[in-house]
């Protein structure tokens, strides 16, 4: 049984000038008689025989005409042409994309998230990145996200986390906001801030809050050798936070938040911010951090604490309590500024389980 499915994709493309040519000699006619005939002219009769220039329409039916032969015949050899050429020309540039392709390591974790269709050749899997990233060449990718990678100190895996970039772009897509307002992100920030108690929701509250005052918020795993904790940026008209979950622990967690919200705050003008493990900051990098400290505790109230004596887990958990916050958050900031070790802590940091 011959299976109808299957279809011949010839790797040539035959222009219909040689079946033309081939027809004129069977006839005995010249390409001056089929001009004479046909009204066109002698150059455009041999640039067609020699591939040069199309048949269109308009030729088909002259050369019906003038030979006999149907103009869907005609029609029919061009178009196949154009479509064998174009497929072709489609299959070549893939070939060379397949290289670039291959610098994306994170084709199955695109995959594990949904991202991406799964696929075993790089081929298929060459097609796939180019659909998902929205780009006529894997090339591209790198101009597109160019800001994520500026000043880098430390090695990391570019392809992934323009990866890691994209799918939070895509997600956010996703999610209508009202229009952004900077004067109302400043009005909820105390109810932010109220969330880091972990009530019941905070994941949907969360979101809530940044949607009617214009930031979408997006979580995305990890992806592996990106470094990024974080990222703010502006889609179109829409601010957007997209957060890192590895690990997810309450301390990092809401300090990458409001890091993100302290740049969308204080710098705004659309600009954007790839925040990932570097031992160098710049001024504005400087300046959402101690948005994020001060915001989470006020710097008066963690002076306060650093005086205390003896400053235990007891003195800190009811400090937190105090001031509306987990625990984790204080016990992480004093590790980071090595006012306590990170082993003396570790049982004490909640991990999140982010339900947006």
């Amino acid at each position: 049984m011959v299976d109808t499915k299957l279809s011949y994709n010839p790797d040539i493309a035959i222009h219909p000038g040689e079946s033309l040519n081939d027809e004129l000699d069977f006839l005995g006619l010249t390409q001056v008689e089929l001009a004479q005939r046909t009204g066109l002219s002698e150059k455009h009769i041999s640039q067609i025989i020699n591939g040069v220039d199309p048949i269109s329409p308009e030729t088909s039916i002259k050369l019906e005409r003038a030979i006999g032969t149907p103009a869907t015949f005609w029609n029919n050899l061009q178009k196949d042409f154009d479509l064998t050429s174009a497929r072709i020309a489609t299959e070549k540039k893939i070939e060379k994309e397949i290289n670039e392709a291959k610098k994306f390591k994170c084709y199955s974790e695109l995959v594990g998230l949904g991202c991406i269709e799964k696929a075993v050749d790089w081929k298929a899997k060459t097609e796939n990145l180019l659909k998902f990233f929205g780009v006529d060449s894997l090339a591209y990718v790198q101009e597109t996200e160019a800001v994520a990678f500026r000043q880098s100190t430390g090695q990391f895996d570019q392809h992934s986390l323009a990866a890691w970039l994209r799918c939070g772009e895509l997600e956010a897509k996703k999610i209508e906001t009202q229009p952004f307002d900077n004067r109302k992100v400043k009005e909820i920030i105390p109810e932010l801030r109220k969330l880091t108690s972990h009530p019941a929701g905070f994941g949907s509250k969360l979101n809530a809050l940044c949607t009617s005052v214009g930031i979408a918020v997006v979580y995305t795993p990890y992806f592996k050798n990106t470094k990024v904790n974080g990222s703010a940026r502006w889609i179109g008209d829409k601010a957007v936070i997209q957060l890192n979950t590895r690990g997810a622990y309450s301390d990092i967690f809401w300090f990458t938040f409001f890091h993100e919200l302290g740049h969308i705050f204080l710098h705004g003008v659309k600009e954007r911010f790839v925040d990932y493990q570097k031992k160098e900051k710049d001024n504005k990098e400087k300046e959402a951090d101690r948005f994020a400290a001060d915001t989470l505790i006020s710097p008066n109230d963690y002076q306060k604490l650093l005086g205390t004596r003896p400053l235990n887990r007891l003195v800190v958990d009811s400090f937190a309590r105090s001031k509306g916050i987990h625990i984790s958050i204080v016990l992480g900031r004093l590790a980071h500024e090595n006012k306590a070790r990170w082993n003396q802590i570790s049982n004490f940091r909640d991990r999140l389980i982010i339900q947006p």
